[in-house]
């Protein structure tokens, strides 16, 4: 008996409509099972916020000023700290917000006792820390074999060893009130490795792990962790970083764009006030997060759709990136050889 196109046609719709229920029953239990999202209310709240006197740790200052939440904001630099925090009240002021803005002076890299004492004379000065922000890093960038093996372990101790510190310093009070708000800058880098980011890559895959681990940890306790990973943005770090910045990645870099400061601070802090676990910025930060995904907790339903949906689109786009980078990084060393080579010859 042959099996005509009508027979395959019910096949296949008998197939489809099977597949279609089974992932409906699935995401309909994946949505009940889901942890409870936690909307923060910034209004009246006390922001600890490091590296907080520029770039994305300054807007985030301003924006959580904005909506009311009083700011401590600790750097390094005290001359910029006093220019930042005179420009955090003056702006609280003519907004209208209750909200005001004290500075630290702080190297968080130094030992856990100084930042804990740091911490705990904001709090004594402006109470409990509802929220910290762990925005202190840098990047150093370049081939590996041209890093000294000092960068690697000066990156880990800015990019994640100082967030354990602070973070140590507030935890075990939010644990015992049951609040709290734990926020790590991260990076895309920390969820995509490529050229020249041997040293920062590691340091911030390693804070994504501490992030997500703490997440679960801290659950039981109602307090929330949440994870930006911000794309290239116009920082000031960023164009002391263009200076140096190898050919391979600024071509790589390129390819997602630049964003303002404010805009990336902006997106973080409604997702906090919404109650969300991860930000992402754009098109390839979506893309990013989505195939990051597939370990790490979410409680955004439409964020679990979303990536169920898209993630082997999201694969099959990812490798025709890379792919693409390595063609970028293979031009660029003949194109460095060749330059070499003519060099050479002129010399001889």
């Amino acid at each position: 008996m042959w099996i005509t196109a009508n027979d395959l046609l019910t096949v296949f719709g008998i197939f489809g409509l099977t597949v279609t229920v089974i992932l409906a029953v699935l995401l309909f239990a994946i949505s009940l099972i889901l942890p409870s999202r936690n909307p923060l209310h910034f209004k009246g709240k006390h922001a600890f916020i490091t590296g907080g006197s520029k770039g994305i740790g300054k807007q985030l200052a301003l924006g959580l000023v904005r909506r009311g939440c009083s700011v401590s904001i600790a750097a390094r630099d005290k001359d910029l700290l006093i220019s930042t925090c005179a420009e955090l009240n003056a702006f609280a002021k003519s907004t209208g917000s209750e909200a005001n803005a004290r500075w630290y002076q702080l190297d968080v890299t130094e030992s856990f006792e100084k930042v804990e004492s740091v911490v705990l004379n904001a709090e004594k000065e402006y109470g409990s820390i509802d929220i910290l922000i762990n925005n202190a890093g840098t990047c150093v960038q370049g081939a590996f074999d041209e890093l000294s093996s000092e960068t690697f372990g000066d990156q880990l101790l800015l990019n994640c060893l100082s967030a354990v510190k602070t973070t140590r310093a507030v935890v075990n009070r939010m644990k015992r009130e049951k609040s709290g708000h734990i926020g790590f800058v991260c990076s895309a880098a920390g969820q995509f490795a490529m050229f020249g980011y041997s040293a920062y890559s590691m340091s911030k895959f390693a804070l994504r792990g501490f992030a997500e681990s703490l997440r679960m940890e801290l659950l039981p306790y109602n307090v929330d962790v949440s994870i930006l990973f911000p794309p290239n943005t116009n920082t000031d770090g960023y164009q002391v970083e263009l200076q140096t910045m190898p050919e391979e990645v600024k071509e790589i870099g390129g390819a997602a764009g630049l964003f303002t400061p404010n805009h990336v601070a902006e997106c973080y802090l409604n997702d906090i006030a919404a109650g969300n676990v991860a930000t992402s910025i754009g098109l390839e930060g979506h893309m990013l997060t989505a195939l990051a995904s597939c370990t790490s907790m979410q409680n955004k339903f439409s964020a679990v759709l979303f990536q169920v949906l898209f993630l082997g689109v999201f694969r099959c786009a990812i490798l025709f990136y890379i792919c693409y980078f390595n063609r970028i990084v293979n031009r660029c060393r003949i194109k460095r050889e060749s330059a070499n080579a003519s060099y050479a010859k002129r010399e001889s």
